[in-house]
């Protein structure tokens, strides 16, 4: 179990008349538990009778603090923010956060 209420630090400074705010985060245990995770589901399907709702990723939050600064708030009901939080998790360079293989992209719809 990770204790997400003190892995954040952060450091005020005031550096020429400006407060600077560096906040930091050690994500080794986050990327750790979620590979060990995702190695653990090598019989995978993607809709096997478990409902429509499964973890496909563990983010630690210096990570989504980061993405709400890119402008992609994770927690928006927004359909364009949900589909810019999908395709983070599908970017390759974020594999590690990933729990479950597979894309989380919502599949092309046929009219």
């Amino acid at each position: 179990m990770i204790d997400t209420s003190s892995d954040i630090k952060t450091a005020i400074k005031c550096r020429n008349g400006e407060l600077v705010v560096k906040r930091t985060q050690d994500t080794t245990p986050y990327l750790e538990a979620n590979a060990r995770e995702l190695n653990s589901h090598g019989d995978w399907r993607p809709y096997s009778g478990k409902g429509n709702m499964r973890k496909v990723a563990e983010i630690p939050n210096i990570v989504v603090e980061q993405w709400m600064k890119e402008g992609v708030n994770i927690f928006s009901p927004d359909p364009a923010q949900q589909r810019a939080f999908r395709r983070k998790l599908d970017d390759y360079t974020n594999k590690k956060l990933r729990t479950m293989p597979g894309k989380v992209g919502m599949r092309a719809r046929h009219i």
